[in-house]
C-alpha cells in the first residue's frame, strides 16, 4: 500500500512538471513569434520599396529584395550616372552571391555600396532605421547627408577598421509640397577586409521611431531577464559543486551558464558593446564563434557524466575534441583564416548536436533513465533553435535569432533535474513572461517588478538547494547502505556488522544494535546478531518477542522514538546497556509485510529530518537482504547436514553389506562343517 501511495505521489508530480514544462515551451515559442515573425509588407524591387499604405501601428518593415549594389564603388548620394552601373543585391545576403558582369561572384573582401529609395507619406513622421551587424564597417547617408557610420570603411585593408554594433537611425521627414508622397534616399557605403561574411547579411528594419525604440527596448530588456534567470542558476549549480565537489555535473552545468551568457551579450544586440563600449572587435569575434561553436564539446562533458552509459567514450574523446581544436582555432588564429572552416565547424554544430540529442538523450529516455526525457526534450529545442540560427546566418531562411529562448529552456529543463524543485521556477518564470507582455507600456516599473522577481526566485533557488543538499545526502547514504549489501551476500554476521556501522555513521548516531529474528516454534527469539559502541556487560544475546523496547516495537510494528530519556531507563528496558544517550529510535525491519527485526539507534543530538527519512527507506532493502542472507545461510547448514548424513547413511550401507557377506561366508563354514 505504501509503494502505491508513492507511485501516485510521483506520478501527480511527474504531471505537475510537465504542465509547467509546456508552459515554458509555450513562453519560448512566443517569444520567438513575437520577435521573430513580422506582419505581410511589400519588398524591395530594384532599388524601390513603396511604405505609403503600411499600417506602422505596431509594426516594423524589413528591408528586403533586389538593392542597388556598387561593386568597388564609394557611391555619393549625388552621383547622376551610378544607375548606369547598377547590381541589384538581394537582402539580408552575403555579396559573395552577386554576380558581376564577367560572370565571377564578388569577393569577401573588396568594398561597395548599397543603394535604396523608400516612398513614404508626404507627412510630418519621424522615422527610423533598426540596423543589426554589416560585415565589417559602414556609413549611412540618408537624404545625401551622412547619418551614421560604424567602424571606418576603406578601400584597403589598412584603411578599414571593423566594428559590430546594432543602431537605430532617426529618418525625420518634413511635408513639403502638396504630393501624396516623398522619397526617403538610403545610401550605405560597407567595406570588408577582415571577415569572410561580406555585405549585409542581417535585415535592416523601417518603422516610426516610436516603433524601432519599443522593439529594441522589448528586445534588450528580454535578453537582460534571460540572462538573469540564467546567471541565478549557473551561480546556484557553482555554489552546488563548491559545497559538493563530487558532483561534477553541477560543475558543468554551471560552466554552461556562464558561456550561454557571453553567447547572450556577444549576439544579436551585441549588449557586450553597450557594457564596454571599447571592447574589441576582433575579441567580439572571437567569443561569438567561440560561444556559437566550441561550447557543444561542453555539452559533451555535461552528458557524458550525466549519462555515461549511453555516452560510448569514443564519441565523446571525438566530439571534446574537435571542440578543442575549434577552440585554440578560434583564440590563436585570425577571424579571417578560422572563417576558412566555418561550413565544417557548422556540420561539426549540427552533428555533435544530432548525436547527443538524438544518439545519447534519446537513447536515455527509451531506457527510461532518471532525467533522460526531460534532457532529451531540453536539448532538442536548443538543438532547433541553434540550427534555425545557423541557417539563418548562412542566409537560407530568413528568421529571428530564437537560440537565446532555446538556452533558457534547456537550462530551466536541466535545472529541475539537478535540483527536483524546478517546477516553481518554471511557473513563476510563466508568470515573468506574462508579465512582461503586460507591462509593455510601462518600462520602468516593468524593469523594477523584473528586479523584484529575480530577487524572490533568488531565494526560492537558495532554498531548493538547502533541500536537494538533504535529499542528496540521503541518496548517498542510501549508496553506501546498498554498497555494503552488495559486498557481502553470504555472511550473516558480517553483513549484520557492517550494516548497522552504515546506519551509525551516516545519521551521526552513538550507540547501535540490531535484532532478528532466530530459532521456530516457541523458541523464536530476537537474537541480537550485531552492534555498535556497546561494551560486552551491555550485550543482550537474546530477548524474548515482548521483552524491553525491542520486543514493544517487533510486537505492534511500530516505530518508537523517544527524547530525554531518564539517566537509569536503559538499564531497565534497552539493549543499549548503561550508555545515557538523549534520544532513542527503535524502527521495525518489515520484509514481506512481517517484521523480522528491529533496530536500535541512540544518539547524544536529536536526529535531523533526512536521517529518519534515509533510516526508512534503507530497512526496507536491509530487511529483505538480511533475510534472504539468513535464508542462504540456513539452506547452506542443511545441505551441509544432508551431506554428512548421505555419507554416514552410506558407511553403514557398506558396513552392513561386509556383515551380509560375513554371515553368508559364516553359514557356508557351518553346512560344511554339518
Amino acid at each position: 500500500m505504501h509503494a502505491k501511495i508513492i507511485l501516485i505521489s510521483n506520478a501527480n508530480q511527474t504531471t505537475t512538471s510537465m504542465r509547467k514544462t509546456s508552459l515554458l515551451i509555450a513562453f519560448c515559442f512566443y517569444a520567438f513569434f513575437l520577435f521573430g515573425n513580422e506582419k505581410p509588407n511589400p519588398v524591395v524591387e530594384r532599388g524601390h520599396i513603396d511604405l505609403t499604405q503600411v499600417d506602422w501601428q505596431n509594426n516594423l518593415v524589413k528591408l528586403a529584395g533586389e538593392w542597388e549594389f556598387y561593386w568597388k564603388e564609394f557611391l555619393l548620394p549625388d552621383s547622376s550616372d551610378a544607375n548606369q552601373r547598377a547590381l541589384y543585391a538581394k537582402l539580408p545576403s552575403s555579396w559573395t552571391k552577386i554576380a558581376l558582369p564577367d560572370h565571377s561572384n564578388c569577393s569577401p573582401l573588396g568594398y561597395g555600396t548599397y543603394h535604396l529609395q523608400i516612398k513614404v507619406p508626404n507627412q510630418n513622421q519621424v522615422y527610423a532605421l533598426k540596423i543589426h551587424s554589416i560585415f565589417t564597417a559602414y556609413a549611412i547617408y540618408v537624404n545625401k547627408e551622412k547619418v551614421s557610420s560604424l567602424g571606418t570603411p576603406g578601400t584597403t585593408k589598412l584603411e578599414s577598421k571593423p566594428k559590430f554594433l546594432t543602431q537605430e537611425i532617426p529618418v525625420p521627414v518634413i511635408q513639403n509640397g502638396s504630393d501624396s508622397f516623398q522619397w526617403i534616399d538610403v545610401t550605405i557605403q560597407v567595406s570588408n577586409f577582415h571577415h569572410r561574411r561580406a555585405g549585409i547579411q542581417q535585415p535592416i528594419y523601417f518603422g516610426t521611431l516610436e516603433e524601432v525604440v519599443d522593439a529594441t527596448s522589448n528586445t534588450i530588456i528580454l535578453n537582460l531577464l534571460l540572462i538573469g534567470i540564467i546567471l541565478i542558476i549557473g551561480l546556484n549549480h557553482l555554489m552546488m559543486y563548491f559545497l559538493r565537489r563530487m558532483d561534477v555535473a553541477n560543475l558543468m552545468f554551471g560552466v554552461l551558464c556562464v558561456i550561454m551568457i557571453l553567447r547572450n551579450l556577444s549576439t544579436e544586440e551585441r549588449l557586450l558593446m553597450h557594457l564596454i563600449p571599447n571592447f574589441g572587435w576582433d575579441a567580439l569575434v572571437r567569443l561569438d564563434n567561440f560561444s556559437g561553436f566550441a561550447t557543444i564539446s561542453l555539452f559533451a562533458v555535461y552528458f557524458y557524466f550525466t549519462f555515461r552509459r549511453e555516452f560510448p567514450k569514443v564519441m565523446f574523446y571525438l566530439i571534446s575534441g574537435i571542440g578543442v581544436i575549434i577552440t585554440v582555432l578560434v583564440f590563436t588564429t585570425s577571424a579571417w583564416f578560422y572563417g576558412r572552416f566555418r561550413t565544417l565547424f557548422e556540420i561539426y554544430i549540427g552533428l555533435g548536436g544530432f548525436y547527443i540529442t538524438f544518439g545519447v538523450l534519446l537513447r536515455a529516455a527509451l531506457r527510461k533513465r532518471i532525467g533522460g526525457a526531460f534532457s532529451f526534450l531540453g536539448m532538442f529545442v536548443l538543438y532547433a533553435t541553434a540550427i534555425n540560427d545557423v541557417l539563418s546566418s548562412m542566409g537560407i531562411i530568413q528568421t529571428a535569432y530564437v537560440a537565446p529562448y532555446g538556452i533558457v529552456f534547456f537550462m530551466m529543463i536541466q535545472s529541475f533535474l539537478l535540483t527536483r524543485k524546478s517546477a516553481l521556477a518554471l511557473k513563476e518564470n510563466q508568470v515573468l513572461s506574462e508579465e512582461l507582455l503586460d507591462e509593455k507600456q510601462k518600462l520602468e516599473q516593468r524593469i523594477e517588478e523584473r528586479t523584484h522577481e529575480l530577487s524572490k526566485q533568488a531565494t526560492e533557488l537558495e532554498r531548493y538547494r538547502l533541500d536537494q543538499e538533504q535529499q542528496n545526502l540521503v541518496n548517498q547514504s542510501l549508496n553506501a547502505v546498498n554498497e555494503v549489501m552488495h559486498q557481502n551476500k553470504e555472511n550473516l554476521e558480517l553483513l549484520a556488522d557492517q550494516l548497522l556501522a552504515t546506519l551509525v555513521k551516516k545519521t551521526n548516531s552513538h550507540l547501535g544494535a540490531l535484532y532478528f529474528l532466530n530459532g521456530t516454534g516457541q523458541q523464536i527469539k530476537l537474537k541480537l546478531i550485531a552492534s555498535y559502541g556497546l561494551d560486552e556487560e551491555s550485550h543482550l544475546e537474546e530477548l524474548d518477542l515482548n521483552e524491553g523496547l525491542p520486543g514493544q516495537c517487533y510486537s505492534t510494528g511500530n516505530e518508537l522514538f523517544i527524547e530525554d530519556i531518564p539517566e537509569r531507563y536503559f538499564v531497565v528496558s534497552s539493549g543499549l546497556g548503561h550508555a545515557k544517550p538523549k534520544v532513542l529510535v527503535l524502527l521495525p525491519l518489515v520484509n514481506d509485510e512481517k517484521v523480522v527485526g528491529v533496530l536500535e539507534l541512540a544518539s547524544f543530538k536529536k536526529f535531523e529530518k533526512w536521517q529518519l527519512d534515509f533510516l526508512h527507506k534503507a530497512l526496507v532493502n536491509i530487511a529483505a537482504q538480511l533475510n534472504l542472507v539468513k535464508i542462504s545461510n540456513e539452506t547452506t547448514h542443511l545441505l551441509e547436514s544432508y551431506k554428512e548424513y548421505e555419507s554416514e547413511l552410506r558407511k553403514k550401507e557398506t558396513e552392513f553389506h561386509e556383515l551380509q557377506m560375513e554371515l553368508a561366508t559364516l553359514r557356508e563354514k557351518t553346512q560344511q562343517m554339518n
